[in-house]
């Protein structure tokens, strides 16, 4: 067996740390930590997957190297560096070398040259070698015996590529990274490339002709735009390649690939000192350091706990308040200089001082829509004497939200109880300057706070669902699924477990031999779209299939909706009670959960059925609701300033049919129901990522005639394209993306950025603004409208928020002016270049509205 050998770029994994984490990580001293504890984790992670015998971690030294005889501007475009990372870098190298970790950095030499040289070497030697690194140059080193583990998201998750895997991603093999690049150019190391071509372009020239001499070859064979650029700058691509090509160099002797015995009397006192726990924990046997020698970001000022009377501590303007676990259903108070008392609830003269202080205090806690929602007799400060630790941590990090977020940004597990109220001033501090640079107390004043109202009054209000109505359901649904079961045994004489997709498929392929549509890791698949296709067989090839489609559906709407459903409506006597959570997803979409009621199945007969037990709670009420008009066009409209949109939406015009007159040259009166379809595709498709492609497969036509739509769109809509392309570049040059409102979202820690299909971030940059400001404006229109409705209306109620749409629970006799007052409500969030519209419904249950 090959002994291995892991090759790390220091330097780029440190880099990499640095913008994944937040950069108000710090020591107790002050000292920045973001770009060490990122690159301690990605380091440890890799030395845990990949044990290896050789192994070195390579910077870049100070100074010129030869790049910089080949081409004078050679990084001279890369942003200065910033003087956080230049504090961790040489912290990072001391650790790796007290960790005794070999730890290489040659003067003018590029770390990137000596890991290559030193992995060829060591190939041709035997060894197998993995290179670690965030640097795409690397790729070029791939062959049989190297592979290059690249971070994929976070400091979390790697993807490994070998040369099979780096084929089915790029479309060429990998010694041709170098030309691609001298193509596409890098903006980091000021490598120019060919401009106009972009990735795509690139791979596909790439994995036509080969190297940039294959390319030039037969430039008569590139379509004219391109063979342009090609020509133009044919001296800046040959000279990109050079800067990128691997420099020769000496290789590392692999005798001082060898881990030596970590250096303790240095390595212990320096994770001390930066706060590294579990560095710590791991080279000191697991034993703690002693009291005071642990740094944590946040969690270090010493805080004594006094306890003090309930009229002592409320002489404080400033307090924090947390659940007292000892306490049911009161709470811990403290103030800044350490004073603690109870407040309890239960008791009406405690609840009454709190009232009057509240009239004037400020107070920090963590989750004010909780306390809202579990305690609505808790008298609480107006929103703008209100600091919410779990909004802060929400809005400059959307994607890791909740209390495993806190605890990743503060370095600890949030405490609780009495320790948490008098720890919360320091915990909101953390956060606090990061949310006044980027203007997000105005987007947790005027929209977070007040939702936390509305949607705990929802949670209270809760949602009827007739428990008669359901019961029905479920057990005409387990008679159905009883006979579908019944009748395939009786069909092919064996009992089949339905439920079990080797069982259906043994049952479909082998004993019914029908022919097999696509297979997956398991088998031949039996997902729905193979069932669809095998329904269409003629009979009685269809029968067994179509009664696996009904006997699926069936399973899935008892298992996943009738049955819970009707468990908390017995239990909650009618009601449920959802928990509506505005800080739980990227795109500031409420979440609904326990239960999810906005994921209910919506196509179907059963469908119907289901929702069709959602009713007011009286014969006396009905719904009203409101669903907002192509909300996230609108917000395309606005966000890009495409005119032609603008005016059709000002116009009231259908936008579908109008997108269909322009892409296909016709009077809008020409324009057949088809081509409006595919118009509709294009207008969501195209802004949601969707490619030539995707789309020739979503319309059922050829790619180069999707493709030719497409510039068609493009070129009918220039301001779009031109939205898409610059909202990618100013996302990524920020690091984060912004909506109409304010709301960021950093890329960083977006956990699709490397997932499905071809540029993820890209997807995720142009998208969140689209779908954040569409949130945004939707829970606007909610708390507002719940607000007048509670004024206007007492006896009326907001049960629902699904998407873009707001359904209440009000008299029948009011309906129709609660029906307009949502209307005018949800059409009133003035903040668009374009007009909202709201369409109405009413109804007798969910089904019908």
């Amino acid at each position: 067996m090959k002994k291995q050998m892991l090759l790390i770029d220091g330097h780029g994994l440190a880099y990499r740390g640095f913008y994944a984490l937040p950069e108000n990580l710090a020591a107790a001293d002050g000292t920045p930590t973001n770009a060490i504890l990122g690159f301690m984790n990605m380091l440890m992670k890799a030395l845990e997957e990949w044990p290896s015998e050789g192994l070195g971690i390579f910077f870049d030294a100070k100074g010129p190297t030869k790049r910089h005889e080949l081409f004078e501007n050679y990084k001279e475009g890369r942003k200065p560096t910033p003087d956080s990372f230049k504090v961790q870098l040489p912290l990072i190298v001391e650790l790796c070398a007290g960790m005794g970790l070999p730890v290489f950095m040659r003067e003018g030499v590029e770390a990137d040259d000596c890991i290559v040289s030193t992995a060829e070497t060591g190939a041709r030697d035997g060894w197998g070698v993995k290179i670690l690194s965030a640097d795409k140059d690397l790729f070029q080193a791939i062959n049989g015996d190297i592979a290059v583990i690249r971070p994929s998201r976070g400091v979390t998750d790697f993807n490994l590529y070998d040369e099979e895997s780096f084929r089915e991603k790029y479309g060429f093999e990998p010694m041709l990274m170098a030309d691609y690049l001298a193509l596409v150019g890098d903006a980091v190391d000021n490598i120019p490339g060919v401009p106009g071509i972009g990735d795509k372009t690139a791979k596909e020239l790439v994995g036509k002709f080969g190297a940039l001499e294959g390319i030039y070859e037969n430039l008569d064979s590139v379509a004219k735009a391109r063979r342009g650029r090609l020509e133009e700058h044919r001296e800046l691509a040959f000279r990109s390649r050079e800067l990128i090509v691997p420099q020769p160099t000496a290789p590392v002797p692999f005798a001082e690939l060898a881990v030596g015995e970590p250096r303790m009397e240095e390595l212990l006192p320096l994770c001390r000192r930066l706060g590294l726990k579990k560095l710590l924990e791991r080279f000191a046997d697991g034993t703690e350091p002693a009291a005071g020698e642990e740094a944590q970001s946040v969690m270090t000022r010493e805080i004594k706990a006094v306890d003090v009377s309930l009229d002592e501590l409320l002489a404080s303007d400033d307090l924090a308040i947390a659940p007292a676990v000892i306490l049911l259903g009161g709470f811990a108070l403290a103030d800044r200089e350490g004073r603690t008392a109870n407040l309890d609830l239960s008791s009406a003269e405690d609840v009454e001082k709190f009232s009057g202080w509240s009239e004037h205090g400020t107070l920090t806690l963590y989750g004010c829509r909780t306390l809202m929602s579990l305690s609505p007799e808790l008298p609480l400060p107006p929103f703008e004497r209100i600091r919410d630790l779990e909004i802060a941590n929400y809005l400059l990090h959307p994607d890791r939200g909740g209390l495993k977020g806190i605890a990743r940004a503060i370095g600890g597990d949030l405490p609780e109880d009495r320790e948490l109220a008098l720890r919360l001033f320091d915990l909101y501090e953390f956060f606090e300057p990061d949310i006044k640079r980027y203007g997000l107390d105005k987007v947790m004043l005027e929209i977070d706070l007040p939702l936390s109202r509305t949607l705990a009054k929802m949670y209270r209000t809760g949602i009827h669902a007739d428990a008669e109505m359901l019961a029905a359901v479920e057990d005409e649904l387990s008679h159905n699924i009883a006979a579908a079961e019944a009748d395939i045994e009786n069909y092919v004489g064996e009992r089949i477990n339905l439920s079990s997709p080797k069982q259906v498929s043994q049952l479909l392929f082998e004993r019914l031999m029908l022919p097999p549509i696509k297979k997956n890791h398991r088998g031949y698949s039996t997902d729905a779209y193979v069932l669809e296709e095998l329904s269409k067989l003629p009979e009685p090839l269809c029968v067994v299939p179509q009664k696996i489609i009904n006997y699926r559906e069936e399973s899935k709407v008892q298992t996943g909706f009738v049955q819970p459903f009707l468990k908390l409506s017995r239990e909650g006597g009618g009601l449920i009670h959802s928990t509506f959570d505005h800080l739980a997803t990227g795109t500031g979409r409420l979440a609904s959960k326990d239960p999810n009621v906005q994921n209910m199945p919506v196509f179907g007969d059963w469908a119907d059925r289901f929702r069709a037990c959602f009713t007011p709670r009286d014969g006396e009420s009905v719904f009203v609701a409101a669903d907002y008009s192509q909300i996230e066009l609108r917000v395309l409209a606005d966000l890009t300033g495409e005119e032609k949109l603008i005016q059709a939406f000002h116009d009231g015009h259908d936008v579908h049919l109008e997108t269909a007159s322009w892409v296909f040259g016709l009077p809008s009166g020409d324009i057949t129901p088809e081509q409006r379809r595919f118009a509709k595709v294009v207008n969501f498709g195209l802004i949601y990522g969707m490619s030539a492609f995707g789309l020739a497969q979503r319309l059922g036509i050829p790619r180069n005639v999707a493709a030719q739509m497409v510039d068609k769109y493009f070129s009918v809509l220039p301001k779009v394209q031109k939205y898409m392309s610059d909202s990618v570049s100013e996302a990524k040059e920020r690091g984060y993306t912004m909506s109409h409102f304010g709301r960021i979202r950093p890329l960083s820690e977006v956990a699709t950025i490397d997932g499905r299909g071809n540029n993820p971030i890209n997807r995720v940059a142009v998208n969140t603004p689209l779908q954040s400001t569409a949130a945004d404006i939707a829970k606007v229109a909610l708390f507002r409208f719940d607000e007048v409705l509670e004024r206007e209306f007492p006896t009326a109620k907001t049960v629902l928020q699904i998407h873009d749409s707001i359904i209440c629970e009000c008299r029948r006799d009011e309906a129709e002016a609660v029906e307009k007052l949502l209307v005018k409500t949800m059409e009133a969030v003035d903040i668009l270049k374009v007009p909202l519209k709201a369409e109405p419904k009413r109804g007798l249950s969910l089904k019908e509205v």
